[in-house]
């Protein structure tokens, strides 16, 4: 009997394993993580740090998750278990709204812990105008033209349709873009800044060639147009406004001369893409 007694004593000395622990990590000096209710870009990496304790930490779990629905993951094993971790992954995810992170850490015995917080992800401010648009652009102001041997030109132009397709991506900052803009399929590149609805766009040396009436011949000048323009995108619609000018070289038969536009610039691109 006083056996017995001894082996019960014993076991109920036995200590209970302790629960690994979990928490959010700022990172290190060189990176910084997302910490609650963060707002957070659209397709930009983010770090996500966890931290904590625990009797042989053998690995942990961290999810990226939407209305339940997992957008990413991360796992890392321990080979040689731990009982202090810290550790950073990083994601980059398209999103809209409120995404929950979760750590879940686990011992060598199973047992786990659970750490998990929201961050929030927003479109960036250039996301919306990213495509491809169509349309014609309409010039409005003043042409001249001047042709050795013959008198000087000048003449009104009111809504001359410019075809133009405009293909618009993503710049270097959340607040630019680069837009590729095809007149009459001759092309020429510019970034442009966002502001709100509108992007701004300065197009500089755009080759824009037509054909022309003048003393009864029919001529095709190019001309070399400086652009400053705003874009204002209602719906899937990009509509046109600002300032065109520039001048190029004009041949009639044998002769030749210069031609010069300055006037204004409108019209409304729709979006194909």
């Amino acid at each position: 009997m006083a056996c017995l007694v001894g082996l019960a004593m014993l076991a109920s000395c036995k200590k209970d394993p302790v629960a690994p622990t979990i928490e959010m990590y700022a990172g290190d000096e060189g990176t910084t993580c997302v910490t609650e209710n963060a707002q957070v870009f659209s397709g930009d990496q983010i770090f996500v740090g966890f931290k904590g304790t625990g009797e042989n930490v053998s690995k942990i779990d961290v999810t990226v998750a939407q209305n339940g629905t997992v957008l990413d993951a991360f796992h890392h094993q321990w080979n040689t278990p731990t009982n202090n971790f810290e550790i950073t992954c990083d994601f980059t995810i398209e999103a809209s709204g409120t995404v929950a992170i979760t750590g879940t850490v686990t011992d060598a015995a199973g047992q786990t812990a659970t750490k998990s917080f929201n961050i929030i992800y927003n479109e960036k401010p250039n996301a919306k105008f990213l495509g491809n648009y169509e349309g014609n652009a309409l010039f409005t102001g003043t042409m001249e033209a001047a042709v050795a041997g013959m008198e000087p030109m000048q003449q009104e132009v009111t809504d001359q349709e410019m075809p133009v397709i405009l293909t618009i991506s993503e710049g270097e900052t959340m607040n630019e873009v680069v837009a590729v803009c095809k007149i009459n399929d001759q092309e020429s590149t510019a970034t442009g800044t966002v502001d709100g609805d509108k992007v701004n766009f300065v197009l500089t040396d755009v080759p824009y060639t037509f054909d022309y009436e003048m003393n009864g011949f029919t001529v095709s000048p190019t001309i070399i147009m400086n652009l400053n323009l705003t874009a204002t995108l209602v719906g899937s619609q990009l509509n046109l406004e600002g300032t065109c000018n520039g001048d190029g070289e004009v041949h009639i038969l044998f002769y030749n001369g210069t031609i010069a536009i300055d006037g204004t610039i409108g019209g409304s691109l729709d979006k194909t893409e």
